[in-house]
């Protein structure tokens, strides 16, 4: 609360001693600015403050009570969920012309209470929101730069810490990096959960849980290559809850980077390799892709990415439910499990017409996951849920130049299992929108027309509770919704977006082996953007 103060105060008073000269670039609206001669010898301000205001609403009817019961619930969340976010940007940039460069970054969200206890409007585990991203102060130097206070190390892994950086400039090319600090909870959305208090046996709080983290690598930029490599690693001297002992301190090594060999093809990589930690080694990220471009009017794109989990254990179970002897039951709380999915895409895009205004798009995905086993929490009962595949197929085609100066598109996306299906629900989605310019270019205004349906697999199956595969989804919706939205620019400081949908949903269940229909769900999505830039 108090760091977002503080950068809505500094916006304020910055108003008055900003640069005037924005980059060549006047299209875009958040940019950097660049300095001329009257700012070389003084601070620089630039920053953004933007409001958010977000509305979600169901209403529907009351559904027949089902064969197992004897009253029927309302077929619609009970709550509205609204918000309004408020987040600050600003830069100082060579601070009163000396060397110290300064950032801050911070989001403020107030909820109001939902039904019951719970905050339902906002984050992970409800609550208001201090979102502090970046608060930190930078001085540079001929050759090193030392930053201090909260900073994301995109370099290596895009860590988040509160601490210090040290980057030194060995060559034109390649540049010496360094880090040691805090380590936040991962996925955390206010500075009240970055550290949460340890649980500890019984069910009491300790202390606040305090990893620590620290890493090293390197940078290089040459004209046709970027990127970056190092190691990292992390330790927590809080007690694991359900083994009462320091959780092994994780070890990652990581690697990203883009590289153009020739103008027609661009390459990329992003890697990140557990060595030690305590679930052992494993490859957590990788991510290969390519850009190839054969032809000025056709783009090939292809990707393959893994993706496992990882986390600190202490830190999760800090927001779980103490483990409880559960004999048969499975309770996914207990314990912090590895899962790792596989995904590929290939897609291909072509430029039509004498002045490429038809573009024609295609692609397709497919999923995995590896066998997945679960165990009770005394060790006898062990349940293994089978690999599963999941493809994508999908088809788009765009009118740059339409009737009415219209820019049309229309796309269509298909998902479905391949033998056993990692989703165990297939969909189809389709969409028609038109897009046209407003005032030579200071706005916009889009309309859209989509259809989505879905079948579960299970449909017609009943869930025994023994056996886990028969408890998946047994539904079958349809959505219809239209959408309407619009931007526009007031000269170089103000940004207006707005956006409004209308959606309609048809449900069916199944409910003693055959399936009932459910009153239809009208739902109201809206949002405001407004956001100031100086």
């Amino acid at each position: 609360m108090r760091a977002a103060a503080i950068a809505l105060a500094a916006l304020a008073a910055a108003r008055a001693a900003h640069a005037d000269t924005p980059t060549a670039d006047e299209d875009r609206f958040f940019v950097d600015k660049v300095d001329d001669e009257r700012s070389e010898d003084r601070t620089l301000w630039q920053g953004s403050l933007t409001s958010t205001s977000f509305l979600h609403r169901e209403n529907a009817g009351v559904a027949t009570p089902l064969s197992t019961g004897t009253q029927g619930a309302e077929n619609a969340a009970p709550f509205m969920r609204m918000f309004t976010d408020l987040r600050a940007q600003l830069d100082a940039r060579h601070v009163k012309g000396g060397n110290w460069d300064a950032r801050v970054d911070a989001r403020l969200r107030y909820s109001a209470k939902g039904d019951g206890e719970y905050n339902l409007q906002s984050g992970t585990f409800g609550g208001n929101e201090y979102d502090l991203r970046e608060l930190y102060l930078v001085r540079g130097g001929a050759r090193t730069d030392v930053s201090l206070g909260r900073q994301i190390v995109l370099d290596l892994g895009g860590i988040k810490i509160d601490g210090i950086r040290i980057d030194r400039a060995a060559s034109q090319k390649w540049t010496y990096l360094g880090f040691a600090g805090l380590y936040p909870v991962r996925g955390s959305r206010s500075i009240t959960t970055d550290y949460p208090p340890a649980r500890i046996a019984g069910g009491t709080r300790g202390g606040r849980i305090l990893p620590g983290a620290v890493g090293g690598g390197a940078a290089y930029r040459t004209q046709q290559a970027y990127g970056a490599l190092g190691a990292v690693a992390i330790a927590s001297l809080t007690k694991d809850t359900a083994t009462q002992t320091n959780e092994s301190p994780r070890l990652y090594l990581t690697a990203n980077g883009y590289w153009r060999p020739r103008i027609t093809l661009d390459l990329f990589h992003y890697a990140v390799v557990d060595l030690v930690g305590a679930n052992g080694a494993a490859l957590t990220n990788l991510s290969l892709g390519a850009d190839w471009k054969p032809a000025p009017r056709m783009r090939v794109t292809a990707l393959v990415n893994q993706t496992d989990t990882e986390t600190l254990n202490v830190q999760a179970q800090a927001r779980l439910q103490e483990p409880q002897p559960l004999g048969v039951t499975f309770n996914n709380e207990v314990f912090v499990a590895r899962l790792s999915t596989l995904s590929a895409r290939l897609g291909l895009s072509v430029s039509l017409g004498a002045t490429g205004r038809f573009e024609i798009s295609t692609s397709g995905a497919v999923r995995r996951r590896p066998d997945l086993t679960l165990t009770t929490s005394d060790g006898t009962t062990k349940v293994t849920v089978a690999a599963a595949q999941t493809a994508e197929v999908m088809l788009q085609a765009v009118d740059r130049r339409s009737i009415l100066g219209l820019r049309i598109s229309g796309s269509v996306l298909r998902s479905f299992g391949v033998g056993n299906n990692f989703a165990r629900t297939s969909s189809l989605i389709a969409r028609l929108s038109a897009e046209r310019e407003l005032a030579e270019g200071k706005g916009d205004l889009s309309g859209s027309l989509g259809y989505s349906s879905s079948s579960d697999d299970n449909i017609g199956v009943t869930c025994d509770g023994v056996t886990l595969s028969t408890c998946w989804g047994s539904a079958k919706s349809r959505t219809i919704s239209l959408e309407g939205a619009g931007s526009y620019r007031l000269g170089r400081s103000w940004l207006g977006i707005a956006s409004l949908e209308l959606a309609n949903q048809s449900l069916q269940v199944t409910d003693a082996m055959k399936l009932v229909p459910q009153p239809g769900i009208i739902m109201v999505t809206a949002l405001v953007r407004l956001s100031y830039r100086f």
